[in-house]
């Protein structure tokens, strides 16, 4: 066989490997190209994060003008913060108000903490990097009560436990008495189950909450409960 021939044949084979690979470079250059960037992180965007808090820790005692915070939400400033919130996003509402639930409200806040700080759903559930998060109170932070079954994973909750509805859809036909509890932010203990809303901020480094909500586990009565043998006279 010609020596020249073959030189040549094996020439033009590594001209076409060498062709075929800066093809294929190409084509995978040009895929990266058109693929798509990964979404940002929209920090606009509200987050919301519900669970048992299980830390509060104390970092600036508010003020008459804090209380009020008018000033500070009328310029859309956060104000100081007052208190830093650990929750335990594990901690599902349902598990921690089935031993939770009362037919009324009545307080004091620190009894409905303790309550909460001993349930099982609080105790039992483990605390991880993913489950934990931490937020900031600060003056401007709206903190309210709300009420719900505690079969009710999804509302919002209602304002009053009077109008807290069962799984069938109707209301109770029992009047809560007392006076329901009006959580404040120096009431928020651990042991609560909150729902908080908030923007993450990267440059500060801490999520300031716009508005923290305790609910409120009511169990909706149909009648007047059986009062004890040992009450009656």
């Amino acid at each position: 066989m010609n020596f020249d021939f073959v030189a040549k044949i094996k020439w033009v084979v590594a001209v076409a490997s060498a062709l075929l690979v800066s093809a294929s470079g190409l084509s995978l250059a040009q895929q990266k190209k058109d693929a798509p960037a990964p979404a940002k992180k929209d920090l606009s965007q509200s987050e919301k994060v519900s669970g048992v808090i299980l830390k509060v820790e104390t970092v600036e005692k508010a003020t008459k003008a804090d209380r009020k915070s008018v000033k500070s939400k009328a310029e859309g400033k956060n104000g100081p913060v007052l208190l830093r919130l650990s929750i335990n996003t594990n901690a599902v509402w349902r598990d921690w108000a089935r031993d939770q639930a009362q037919a009324k409200d009545d307080g004091p806040p620190k009894k409905d903490a303790a309550k909460g700080a001993n349930s099982i759903a609080t105790k039992g559930e483990p605390v991880d990097d993913n489950s934990l998060v931490v937020i900031e109170v600060a003056s401007s932070t709206r903190v309210e009560t709300r009420f719900r079954s505690p079969t009710d994973e999804t509302s919002k909750g209602v304002t009053a436990p009077e109008k807290v509805k069962s799984d069938e859809a109707t209301k109770s036909t029992v009047q809560p008495t007392g006076k329901p509890v009006q959580f404040r932010a120096e009431d928020l203990l651990p042991g609560l189950f909150v729902e908080a809303e908030f923007k993450e901020s990267r440059s500060e480094q801490k999520n300031t909450a716009s508005s923290v909500t305790v609910i409120r586990p009511i169990r909706v009565l149909n009648s007047s409960p059986e009062v004890p043998s040992s009450q009656k006279r």
